[in-house]
């Protein structure tokens, strides 16, 4: 389940026994749960029926006899257990005796990192239809978020503002959110945040560097490209999120070639790119520079990092630099 599926179902007053929130997105697993606990202690006092555990300071004993017991003064209670995910294998078992007949005056929340789906305790809470999973966006759907987020500020966003944000900060909710919140107090009364809002207040120090680096790439600069990847790793930029980057940054690169081979001008790129006039400046000279051939075998290298990273055990920051040595050869 994704999260909108969980926020409509509980707008629809649909309340399940238990939920397993995971998922790296830290900013829409706290508004899920938020909502969760609204819906689950609504109509009631809660102090007197929310249990809140953390891994490590109850044993799972104190846990079910929580969602055992029944609620005071109200229709529900609530019970959370946080860090789920470093929950031993018999800790699960005795927790499933519990999921097979649980409270019916209880929701249970588990919140965790991440859910092995291969393991009984995580496929009975799929099967049960609890099991919501946050991951960032795709950024096809972060426009969506950050008008969500802007309506939590009590501004409107136009569309060429939220692009550029993603354009700088990518599909990270929790850093969008911290922009986003900065914008509404600098637009004040206006109460809408444009284009050359987003370019006087948002720090693009990242962007900038991502363009560097891809700037190094297109012209086989090696040492660049070394200095501007040392540079984002330094900055505390992780391995996969480069990785994210690059390829985000060449998927744009790559639509203005097959666009400039195909007989476009500038004006035609510019309207299809929407990119701010100091970063499009950057961009033609990226287009100008790298052939198709190359953006494919550099994507199909970017892949395959990609999926080392999140499968293998290997030096990250070294496989990095490889690639650079690969790319610029």
């Amino acid at each position: 389940m994704k999260p909108e599926e969980l926020f409509a179902e509980l707008k629809n007053g649909e309340l399940r026994p238990f939920y397993y929130l995971y998922g790296e997105e830290d900013l829409l697993k706290t508004e899920s749960f938020a909502r969760l606990k609204e819906a689950a202690l609504q109509g009631g006092i809660p102090d007197f029926n929310f249990d809140q555990f953390y891994y490590g300071d109850a044993d799972v004993s104190k846990l079910v006899s929580a969602a055992s017991t029944l609620p005071v003064m109200s229709p529900k209670r609530l019970v959370v257990l946080r860090d789920a995910e470093k929950l031993k294998g018999d800790e699960q078992e005795m927790l499933l005796a519990y999921l097979a007949n649980p409270s019916p005056s209880t929701t249970m929340v588990f919140v965790g990192r991440s859910a092995d789906k291969r393991k009984k305790f995580f496929s009975t809470i799929s099967k049960a239809g609890g099991l919501v999973e946050h991951s960032h966006p795709h950024e096809r759907e972060m426009p969506k978020w950050i008008r969500w987020l802007a309506k939590k500020k009590g501004v409107e966003v136009s569309g060429a503002a939220a692009r550029y944000l993603v354009e700088i900060i990518g599909n990270d909710l929790t850093s969008i959110s911290s922009e986003v919140e900065k914008l509404s107090l600098y637009v004040g009364d206006s109460k809408r945040i444009e284009l050359e809002d987003v370019e006087a207040v948002t720090v693009d120090s990242r962007t900038r560097t991502v363009f560097q680096l891809t700037d190094a790439i297109a012209t086989k600069n090696l040492k660049d490209s070394l200095i501007y990847l040392k540079k984002l790793l330094e900055g505390g930029e992780s391995p996969i999120m480069i990785i994210s980057m690059i390829v985000r940054q060449l998927r744009l690169i790559w639509t203005g070639v097959s666009m400039k081979n195909r007989g476009a001008g500038e004006d035609e790129i510019r309207k299809r790119i929407s990119l701010p006039p100091f970063i499009f400046k950057s961009y033609l000279r990226q287009v100008k520079f790298f052939r198709e051939d190359e953006l494919a075998k550099a994507y199909e290298n970017l892949f395959e990092l990609d999926v080392k990273f999140k499968s293998t055990r290997i030096d990250k920051e070294r496989a990095l630099e490889l690639f650079m040595f690969q790319v610029c050869k």
